[in-house]
């Protein structure tokens, strides 16, 4: 792993503001986690919701290109890491465009990918060790500990999905690697699906995803659509 500086904090509104802060001091790489947030963000600024237990946490990786499909290259590492760490996983995982990592379509962990200049921020949050709400959002959620039924060290796993990342970072110049595995591991895959675009919602097939990261999806009048942002709000397989 590459030299870095590790923070750690029971309780924090955002490990991404607390990164941010940091980072006007610290020259060199950081990760920050903490035990809980309480103002934690999600994509499009919805609440990551973040209780005791679980594994939340912020670091950076240096790269100078912006590159769009960003964040299924951190799913792509997320998603190997979790199956080559736990062998119940295999098999069972699946990546849901863009952003989440699916157990028996029920939410484990996801990501939060920001690009500056010269560097990415990428937050991570997984379900480890804490209670699960089983009406939590319109997929609901699992733990990694209730599927393994054992405790999860939240320190290795988070320098172990770090090390994940640095390691695998060669491939974003080869983006047609990490985007064939998400395909083949794609949550909601040739299933109907709600969409919301931010314009309207409405149902189509999933067909998989483009070499540049964008979701392809059928509308029901036949029209093929490639997606750069939008929602899966829901999946269901064909009757």
């Amino acid at each position: 792993m590459k030299e870095r500086s590790f923070f750690y904090y029971d309780v924090l509104d955002s490990t991404m503001l607390e990164y941010q802060r940091l980072q006007e001091y610290h020259s060199n790489l950081i990760c920050v986690r903490t035990a809980t947030q309480k103002e934690g963000t999600g994509r499009n600024n919805k609440i990551w919701y973040s209780p005791p237990g679980g594994l939340w946490f912020t670091f950076d990786l240096l790269y100078t290109d912006l590159i769009p499909s960003f964040a299924l290259f951190v799913g792509y590492c997320l998603h190997r890491e979790l199956s080559n760490l736990f062998a119940p996983l295999n098999g069972k995982l699946q990546i849901k465009w863009t952003n989440d990592i699916m157990y028996e379509g029920k939410k484990l962990g996801g990501a939060l990918c920001m690009h500056h200049p010269g560097r990415y921020t990428i937050g991570i949050g997984i379900n480890t060790n804490n209670d699960i709400d089983p009406a939590l959002g319109k997929f609901g959620a699992i733990s990694l500990g209730r599927i393994l039924d054992c405790e999860i060290s939240n320190e290795k796993l988070c320098y172990n999905i770090i090390a994940a990342v640095e390691s695998q970072e060669k491939l974003l110049a080869h983006s047609i690697t990490y985007i064939t595995y998400c395909n083949e591991n794609l949550f909601g895959k040739n299933c109907l699906a709600e969409i919301d675009d931010g314009a309207q919602a409405y149902q189509a097939e999933i067909l998989g995803i483009d070499l540049r990261g964008a979701l392809i999806i059928r509308k029901n009048m036949g029209e093929i659509v490639n997606l750069h942002s939008a929602s899966i709000l829901n999946v269901q397989a064909f009757s």
